[in-house]
């Protein structure tokens, strides 16, 4: 009499079954982490594009940009440095008429940076750094969390940036935007960007993969 077989998998079986799995997860993981990206890339770019068209209605409603340098120059086009917590704030303050958390700016702030307390660009917490504890004291980021956040104004007026001058150069920025530092620039009247070019990503901790990083760019 032939003994009956038990039904089940045999030990080699499910070896070969978990090497299988393994070898799909590994070649799964790098397409998902790369859908990833996009859609951060993308939510970024719209996010810039949104603030990009808030500073374009606040040169409609007032005739100037919002005054975020330290002085306000309109013979020549100005780069602002988000990173900067002044800048940063200033920046913040003009384009919605508040303050990062959403409370009302004071008179001085008003007089100086939004004199009609009028929203020209409404932030999410998603666009700040530590959105749980958010402050009057907390930084834009993009999706990335990078602070390194370039603002460019048309503050001459000529619908063209040009003769830029930015931190680490030319090769520093997109591609798209590098003629942005000669003579010839481009015709625009805002752009911002942020890039995975030359260190731009270096304020996040260095166990992050600089691949997880992608450029922001966004043009009007």
């Amino acid at each position: 009499m032939t003994p009956r077989r038990r039904a089940g998998f045999t030990l080699i079986e499910l070896l070969t079954v978990i090497a299988i799995i393994g070898i799909m997860s590994a070649a799964l993981f790098p397409a998902i982490q790369g859908v990833r990206k996009k859609a951060k890339q993308s939510s970024a770019t719209t996010a810039f594009s949104q603030w990009a068209g808030g500073i374009n209605r606040y040169r409609q409603i007032y005739g100037f940009y919002p005054n975020i340098g330290a002085a306000y120059d309109s013979t020549k086009d100005s780069v602002h440095l988000l990173e900067d917590p002044a800048t940063n704030l200033k920046f913040v303050k003009a384009l919605s008429g508040r303050q990062p958390t959403g409370t009302a700016l004071a008179v001085a702030d008003r007089k100086l940076l939004n004199r009609n307390g009028e929203e020209f660009c409404s932030f999410g917490k998603d666009d700040f750094d530590d959105p749980e504890n958010l402050s009057n004291t907390s930084r834009l980021v993009d999706r990335f969390g990078n602070y390194n956040i370039r603002v460019i104004f048309d503050t001459d007026n000529n619908t063209n940036i040009r003769n830029i001058v930015v931190p680490l150069g030319a090769p520093s920025m997109p591609e798209d935007i590098r003629s942005i530092t000669g003579t010839s620039g481009i015709p625009a009247r805002v752009i911002i960007y942020t890039t995975d070019l030359l260190g731009d990503f270096s304020n996040l901790e260095t166990s992050v993969d600089p691949s997880d990083y992608a450029q922001v760019l966004a043009i009007q």
